[in-house]
């Protein structure tokens, strides 16, 4: 019997299933609290798009809104980091291959949306300040949790092969060099010391 094409899941039991997989294959473990701000991060961005452009978030460049929130009030300033370090983990986990080609890269995207939940986690009061603390605190490996939920939610092609080696040249991700590995090919260390040095 064939797989039906209409699933019965909710946005988030799907998004719950797809990131601990996610979890279980990268060895990622964190607190129940988190994951589940993650796998609301991941239902409101199909509600709501979050990426700019698509008329659902704010098109304000991360770095203008990182400015704007600090010279806002206290709430505002606290929904501003928010929403920045929503956008920022939602864009470097879902379309890290993109910001290659773009002004602002992947390192950028992941230190601002790092550098907004930090400064959150030390404004935020009661139970969440620790999520938004933990999230700064291990960003880009909720960033490659988040690239591996798109992943395997998109069909895997030659052009994304060559886009994962370029993520890997230009970040290092060990991540990377196992999906790499994982399509038989090998990368090699020397190849990216050389073009750091």
């Amino acid at each position: 019997m064939t797989e039906p094409l209409v699933c019965d899941e909710t946005p988030v039991e799907f998004f719950r299933e797809q990131l601990e997989k996610a979890m279980d294959h990268q060895r990622v473990s964190t607190s129940a609290f988190t994951e589940y701000y993650l796998v609301n991060l991941l239902t409101r961005a199909i509600g709501r798009s979050m990426v700019a452009g698509d008329g659902g978030a704010d098109e304000t460049p991360l770095a203008l809104l990182y400015v704007e929130a600090v010279r806002s009030a206290r709430a505002e300033r606290a929904r501003l980091l928010q929403s920045l370090g929503d956008q920022a983990l939602f864009l470097s986990g879902f379309f890290a291959d993109s910001l290659a080609r773009r002004l602002v890269d992947l390192d950028y995207c992941r230190a601002l949306g790092g550098f907004a939940y930090a400064r959150l986690s030390r404004e935020a009061a009661g139970s969440v300040a620790p999520v938004f603390e933990e999230l700064a605190a291990r960003f880009v490996e909720f960033s490659d949790l988040l690239q591996e939920v798109s992943e395997t939610t998109r069909l895997t092609t030659v052009q994304s092969v060559v886009r994962l080696y370029e993520r890997w040249q230009q970040t290092g991700s060990k991540r990377a060099a196992q999906l790499l590995q994982a399509q038989g090919i090998a990368p090699m260390a020397s190849a990216r010391e050389a073009r750091l040095s």
